[in-house]
């Protein structure tokens, strides 16, 4: 498999994904940078085999663009795709060019043949085979060398409908992630208009929000980043929404992906919560997230929106290894079972929440459930979805209710966890 990173324009990046769809057994498309200002920065998050790059996309002078690439992904080759017909390697930090106007089968042999080169200039740190060769061990030595280091694991929780209980998911998940793995972990509400996250960890006060942070740019100092982020319980740290709901306007996509990112850089876990609606600010967390949890309910009408959020997921090209479905009880009593729904999704739940009166008393009170009533079954649950998704994406092959958690859950940091 030849792990990709296509920087393009968003349209030219659909075509890409469309052209590559057929060959997914071959070519993992592990994420897209549409502004030339990020490419270094998903290189060095994604740390991909092959990067596609747009000539207009390399938005430094060819040797400096050649040597920052090389500084944060050693081992990352370059293909760059061209406006014009021509198929030359004009320049010797590239291994390859190919046109924009390429066809799907001649863009999969020219990844294939970028794999093989490395750039003008690069010495590899590890003596990297290429791929398919070498067998399944020095596959896996390569992965582990390349792992990106120094960030936390992003889970981002979504509901396509709201009253779905994503927010109570979110906060209890990321105590249990601060209190039960002694980890730091912060949560950040990206429900920019009417996030209450902060409610339910009762830091509402705290006099500072994610539009201060936005105020100063995407260059994020880390002292203002600690002044910003509140302390809730378990030492959890809190990036509230703004106080105002006209304020969320000032905070635009690449603010709130500087803003993840210096979060993750100062943390073990991070959970975003965020709103139940679709917009560019959500789907700069979804590129971010290292696991995706659509949390959806009992109800019919939130089922159909977790399967239109799977399909518009796919379609966008997203790991599906990466996304589960949380099965949460939002009323005593339903009217469908969790295999009708596991149906209806076509995939497994990887958790099934039950239905506990006193969490609505938890989040008035800003005590998180696990905290308020830590033998709940309720809360039992929760620590074992904390554990399945602090696991890489795509190890989990039986849900919580299979594999019930130890009464007081042994955990482990695993700073070894990689972007897919």
């Amino acid at each position: 498999m030849i792990r990709v990173l296509i920087a393009d324009e968003i349209a030219r990046i659909v075509g890409d994904l469309e052209k590559l769809e057929p060959y997914r057994d071959e070519v993992d498309v592990c994420g897209v940078a549409h502004q030339a200002s990020a490419v270094i920065e998903e290189a060095w998050l994604r740390q991909p085999d092959v990067l596609v790059l747009h000539e207009r996309f390399a938005d430094l002078p060819p040797s400096d663009f050649a040597a920052h690439l090389a500084s944060v992904s050693p081992t990352t080759r370059v293909l760059l795709m061209t406006a014009s017909a021509t198929t030359e390697v004009a320049d010797t930090w590239a291994a390859g060019t190919i046109s924009e106007a390429a066809a799907g089968a001649d863009l999969l042999e020219a990844i294939r043949v970028a794999a093989r080169a490395f750039p003008h200039g690069v010495v590899s740190v590890v003596d990297t085979p290429v791929p398919g060769e070498g067998g399944a061990a020095a596959g896996q030595a390569r992965r582990e060398v390349r792992a990106p280091v120094g960030r936390a694991t992003v889970i981002v929780a979504f509901s396509g409908k709201g009253g779905t209980g994503t927010s109570m998911v979110a906060t209890n998940l990321v105590v249990i992630l601060a209190h039960g793995a002694g980890a730091r972990a912060a949560l950040v509400d990206i429900d920019l208009q009417f996030g209450d996250a902060a409610g339910m960890l009762h830091v509402e006060h705290h006099p500072l929000t994610a539009a201060d942070l936005a105020a100063q740019g995407e260059d994020i100092d880390p002292t203002l980043l600690d002044d910003v982020l509140a302390t809730g319980p378990a030492d959890v740290r809190v990036l509230r929404a703004p106080s105002s709901p006209e304020l969320a306007e000032a905070i635009t996509a690449a603010h709130l992906r500087a803003i993840i990112r210096a979060t993750a850089r100062a943390s073990d876990f991070v959970v975003v919560d965020t709103p139940s609606h679709l917009d560019e600010r959500v789907l700069e967390a979804f590129e971010l997230a290292d696991r995706l949890l659509l949390v959806t309910s009992y109800n019919l009408s939130a089922v159909r929106g977790t399967k239109a959020t799977l399909l518009m997921l796919e379609a966008l090209g997203v790991d599906l290894d990466r996304v589960d479905v949380v099965l949460n009880h939002t009323r005593p009593r339903t009217n469908y079972r969790r295999e009708d729904i596991e149906e209806i999704l076509g995939r497994r739940i990887l958790v099934d929440l039950p239905y506990d009166p006193r969490v609505d008393p938890s989040l008035d009170s800003g005590t998180p459930i696990v905290l308020a009533q830590p033998r709940a079954e309720l809360s039992r649950r929760l620590n074992s979805l904390a554990e399945l998704v602090a696991a890489p994406a795509g190890t989990t092959e039986t849900s919580a209710l299979d594999a019930p958690a130890p009464e007081t859950p042994a955990y482990r940091r695993r700073f070894s966890l990689g972007r897919r």
